[in-house]
Order: C-alpha cells, then structure tokens, then sequence
C-alpha cells in the first residue's frame, strides 16, 4: 500500500470520526435543552407553589376575597395583604411570561398561567387596583398590555377568579372576623 492510498485511508476515517462526533454533540445539545426545559417547568411549579402556599392561610384568603369583590368591606391591611400576594403572583407570571416569549415553555402549560393570571385581575376589585392605582406599573409593559388586552377582549372575557370558585367570594367570608396574626 502506497503512503498516498495510507493517506486516503486516513481522510475517509477521519471524516467518520468527524460525522460521529457531530451527531454525538447534536444528541448531547438535544438532551441538554430537554434538561433544562424540564428543570425550568419544576422550577415554575415551585416558584407557584410558594406563591399559592400563602394562600392557606386563612387571612390571606379572606383578605383576597373581600378586597377581590370589589365592593365587600375591606380594611386597609386586607387590602395591603392582597395587593402584596397579587403582586407576588403577578411577579412569578412575569417569570412564565418571559420564559414563554424566549420559547422555553411550551403553549399549552403557558396557557394555563396566563389564565390564572388574568383571572385574578379580573376580580373587580383587584381590576380597580390595577386600572385606578397605577398597580400595573410594577410589570413590564409587555406583561401588561397582554393582561390589559385579554381583560378588554369580550370575546376571550377571563372569569374573575373569586367567581371561578366559591372559596374565593365574598360572600363566603363577609360574617367572618378578620382572622388574628399570629
């Protein structure tokens, strides 16, 4: 064998080791990304979980359905109570926002936040906080002409949240006492 035909040889294995790590590295690039897409999602349902985990405490809840109603009788520290849980809420939305608009979460698991989000907005009170007391103002214009779109848009009207479930009304927690802090 001539050192020319040795010299072949070599180009053509060389070429497959060439074609066999860059199908490696395409694998590897694959597996990564659908890493990172899974630890992302596990990272949002925590950062929910935190959120809505303050929701079982009893005032929060009533403080939420009573300044959510909009018209129920609401003291000053029910009302800073909610507006500080909606803005908690809102915040990790932002997150889900973000992550959706950079393609890391898919549609349909996207779907189902904004919903939530909206949803919580459109309670009439916290619609008066977010219209009347400049509440958007805390998130990305963005974030906010979506929210304001979805709640403007008849027909793709959001059902406000404490009307969605009955837990979150009013009416459930008018005749109760403000619940004492521990």
């Amino acid at each position: 064998m001539t050192i020319m035909e040795l010299g072949a040889i070599g180009e053509f294995l060389g070429s497959v080791v060439v074609i066999v790590s860059v199908i490696y590295l395409a694998a590897q690039v694959r597996q990564n990304t659908a890493q990172q897409k899974r630890e992302e999602t596990i990272s949002i349902h925590r950062g929910q979980n935190e959120v809505v985990a303050q929701m079982m405490d009893p005032a929060v809840i009533r403080a939420f359905a009573l300044v959510a109603d909009g018209d129920a009788p609401a003291s000053i520290e029910d009302r800073a109570r909610t507006i500080m849980w909606v803005i908690l809420y809102l915040n990790h939305f932002q997150i889900v926002y973000d992550l959706h608009h950079q393609g890391t979460l898919d549609g349909e698991r996207y779907a189902v936040w904004e919903l939530y989000a909206v949803a919580i907005v459109a309670c009439k009170g916290i619609r008066a906080w977010w219209d009347g007391e400049s509440g958007k103002l805390a998130f990305t214009p963005n974030m906010r002409a979506l929210i304001d779109r979805r709640l403007d848009d008849p027909k793709i009207a959001s059902t406000p949240l404490n009307e969605m479930w009955s837990i979150f009304g009013a009416e459930a927690w008018r005749s109760r006492q403000p619940v004492p802090e521990a």
